[in-house]
């Protein structure tokens, strides 16, 4: 894939911060080596950037190994350019198209039109920016500081421009306007991250952990941010608690994601089924739960056939408490692809809930026959062995989930009752160094995940009893 044009039309050539010469650059490999020097610290500052004032061509993308969804969406912005060369809104528009699918040379030149017809229009330069970001930092850094210019007070823009300042090393800049970002939205947990990781990264450690609380209480459930307040937390000298979070970061997904309406317009353009999968992944790792399924909805109707689509859907209906709906969507997706993997686990959980429990035993059984190590599936037959007072069976197979090693904290949390259900049981019965064992296990999963003395008490104290009791 190929640009039809460099650089940025539209940007006059202006006198960098650092005293660099001013002038249009003739050369994108140039404009890179110095915009790495430049500092773009405060709305209004200069940037250079070079001019380009010739029209475009129209872009001409390989799509013979596309979907033909996509094909036939990008045709139709090519059609519509063809017939309007001196439109920026279908430049852009074309542009975005093109950058939902990832033809990133070609949405660049035709952001780059759309911002030489229309100068003054922040989306263009903002989208450039973000095509920029991965594989031009420099150029990507001007682009940013060129879109905060036109448009201040959006802070998703300050926010990826103080990042794009982190990566060519301008780390005074870059707090600036993670700061900006901060002041304009308050709640804005990215914004308090990025202060946070440079305050921490120049040593100002109480700065550092204030930030990172408040992302933290914006953002619990997330990796990056427990992570970093991890290291905060050790650096001012809390070994345990940055442990504790050391340890419940492992199980978060990785990612903050930021709110961004600008780059969600490009992102809601993309048609390919990956798309319509990521999308519904972002929103349900981000508690919009309606929103992930009108993905899948969307996918489904356009491809009845996909049974990642029915999977994913059935995964959702189960976040949802939705069993009937999660198990219809799981038979689904198993009369589509037998060997999907994971969807005879999700269905047999599905099945559990909805009581149908000889049907949710031989689905659960069909999973660990293939692994003996599922952990969901070991503890849905626990629970099956315990509504039939099979005692054993039920100790044998939570035993071999504790064995397996649980890092989900959902089914971390649901071996803990069912451990201490059984301690009872047991204590119950008489049998208490039986009782004991599992409030030990109880003990022992709750320190891997870091948890606090004000958790582990009760059953320190629940050990001890049973402990006592063993022994007269």
């Amino acid at each position: 894939m190929t640009s039809g044009v460099s650089g940025c039309p539209g940007l006059p050539s202006v006198r960098p911060m650092t005293g660099a010469r001013t002038g249009t650059l003739a050369a994108r490999e140039r404009a890179a080596r110095v915009l790495t020097r430049i500092r773009v610290a405060v709305v209004g500052s200069t940037l250079l950037l070079p001019a380009v004032t010739q029209a475009a061509e129209l872009p001409a993308p390989d799509l013979t190994a596309v979907e033909p969804r996509v094909r036939a969406a990008i045709q139709r912005e090519l059609a519509t350019a063809a017939r309007e060369p001196d439109s920026p809104s279908t430049w852009g528009r074309l542009a975005m198209t093109l950058h939902a699918h990832q033809f990133d040379d070609e949405a660049a030149a035709a952001y780059t039109e759309a911002s030489r017809l229309a100068s003054g229009d922040f989306r263009w330069v903002y989208l450039r920016a973000n095509v920029e970001e991965a594989r031009d930092p420099a150029m990507a850094t001007a682009l940013y500081g060129r879109a905060v210019e036109i448009d201040p007070a959006y802070a998703p823009a300050r926010i990826r421009l103080a990042s794009a300042l982190e990566k060519i090393g301008l780390a005074a800049d870059a707090d600036e306007h993670y700061r900006e970002a901060a002041r304009l939205e308050p709640d804005n947990a990215v914004a308090h991250l990025g202060l946070g990781r440079l305050a921490l990264a120049r040593g100002d450690v109480d700065q550092a952990t204030r930030h990172l609380e408040r992302a933290f209480e914006l953002s619990p459930e997330t990796q990056a941010v427990v992570a970093m307040l991890s290291r905060a937390r050790h650096r001012a000298g809390d070994r345990d608690g940055a442990r504790r979070l050391a340890q419940a970061a492992r199980d978060l997904p990785p990612l903050l994601h930021q709110r961004d309406p600008r780059r969600a317009e490009v992102d809601l353009l993309a048609v390919d089924s990956e798309s319509f999968l990521r999308r519904s992944k972002t929103y349900r790792e981000t508690g919009q739960l309606q929103a992930s399924l009108g993905e899948l909805r969307r996918l489904i109707e356009l491809e009845p056939g996909n049974a990642q689509a029915h999977f994913a859907a059935a995964g959702v209906h189960d976040r949802m408490n939705r069993p009937k709906e999660a198990a219809a969507a799981a038979g689904r997706a198993l009369e589509l692809d037998p060997d999907l993997a994971g969807g005879r686990a999700v269905l047999a959980g599905a099945l559990f809930k909805l009581g149908r429990f000889g049907e949710a035993a031989a689905e659960a059984e069909r999973v660990l026959a293939e692994d003996p190590a599922d952990v969901h599936m070991l503890l849905v037959t626990t629970m099956l062995a315990m509504r039939e007072n099979d005692v054993a069976r039920a100790l044998e197979r939570l035993d071999r989930a504790a064995a397996a090693g649980v890092s989900d904290s959902r089914m971390r949390d649901l071996m803990i009752q069912l451990q201490l259900e059984l301690a009872d049981a047991l204590g119950g019965a008489g049998f208490y160094d039986d009782a004991a064992r599992r409030i030990e296990q109880v003990v022992e999963t709750l320190e891997r995940a870091g948890a606090g003395d004000g958790e582990l008490q009760p059953h320190r104290r629940r050990l001890a009893l049973y402990r006592e009791r063993a022994r007269g």
